[in-house]
């Protein structure tokens, strides 16, 4: 059995994350950079397109912007979203490889996640709604769906659920931790913010506001950069809510003793096997 198959608290949880982070960063940012491929190419598409239309000084009514505008916006949208799904299934597949001590690649974690990106986009779409929903109405509920639901994803695809029974999951799995939840989330999201507005800082100093307004290669470069930026640090917050869920799982359900007996079970028509050849 996996040494880490045990209760964790949060800051050993946290630990864990970044040690996962830091001795599989080729993995997790190999993942991370493939999915987040789709939004950035949209992006550049975006931004040569509407380049393209002031160089040729081509005369728009209002309602043509409007229309272009919001047509661009929601394809990026929709990548962006797509590609949330499927980075976070196969990081999570590969969090799930490594937790359990199992062989691990980019390729294997994207093999697995073939016919389950729609459930997770699909979870990822309603949990989003829950939670900008209860954040407009007075913060509270949105922190209450946030809590609530954190462990859907996970839950939908090692578990193989449909998006409800993904979110009753969630709920049934973090009800009682629900401060330990929030205080994951909000460390590593201030993590996150801070690296990106680190790499925004340099950015400044290298280019002016003047600059990214007018240079094509410029913004170019800073997409680029929040590329990068977004698959070094994007996984992360997966990593420590894919191993949130197995700590759950391992407090409220004994997990541990689980996957140990499956192991054992697994491992006896083998030692069966290797015996009567031996006898033989």
């Amino acid at each position: 059995m996996p040494a880490s198959l045990r209760p964790l608290s949060t800051g050993e949880l946290l630990d864990r994350t970044f040690t996962l982070y830091r001795r599989n960063f080729p993995l997790f940012f190999g993942i991370a950079a493939l999915a987040q491929l789709l939004p950035f190419i949209v992006l550049i598409g975006m931004l040569g397109l509407f380049r393209s239309a002031n160089a040729q000084q081509t005369v728009r009514t209002a309602a043509t912007v409007a229309i272009t505008g919001f047509v661009t916006l929601l394809a990026y949208l929709a990548a962006s979203v797509i590609a949330a799904g499927i980075n976070q299934a196969a990081t999570t597949f590969a969090v799930s490889s490594l937790y359990l001590e199992e062989p691990v690649s980019i390729k294997s974690s994207y093999a697995k996640i073939k016919g389950l990106v729609g459930r997770s986009v699909n979870v990822i779409v309603s949990v989003g709604i829950r939670v900008v929903g209860g954040f407009m109405l007075f913060i509270i509920p949105g922190i209450i769906m946030l809590r609530r639901y954190s462990l859907s994803v996970p839950a939908a695809v090692l578990e193989n659920l449909k998006t409800r029974p993904a979110l009753k999951r969630s709920k049934q799995l973090s009800e009682g931790s629900g401060g330990r939840i929030l205080l994951v989330y909000v460390l590593i999201l201030a993590l996150i913010w801070a690296v990106a507005l680190g790499a925004g800082w340099v950015l400044g100093l290298i280019f002016s506001p003047e600059t990214l307004r007018h240079s094509f290669a410029a913004q170019i470069v800073q997409q680029f950069s929040s590329f990068l930026v977004g698959a070094a640090v994007g996984p992360v917050m997966t990593i420590a809510f894919s191993l949130l869920y197995y700590d759950q799982r391992v407090r409220k359900e004994a997990f541990d003793i689980e996957h140990m007996m499956t192991t054992l079970q697994a491992a006896a028509p083998t030692a069966s096997t290797a015996a009567a050849g031996v006898t033989a």
